[in-house]
């Protein structure tokens, strides 16, 4: 199976709005390919909806 790492990502999530940076921070710095693209979804709508209430 494919992994990603998101080591990068989770440097990058510091910037990002609660609790999108929270939930990602806490996944592990490597993920399957398919279980990133699942969860990739969801942050973007959290990241939307947090950037609209502001």
């Amino acid at each position: 199976m494919t992994s990603v790492d998101l080591k990068n990502m989770k440097t990058k999530a510091l910037n990002f709005p609660e609790p999108v940076k929270s939930l990602i921070l806490s996944e592990p710095d490597m993920i399957e390919a398919q279980d990133f693209i699942s969860k990739m979804g969801t942050w973007e709508k959290l990241i939307k909806m947090e950037v609209h209430k502001k």
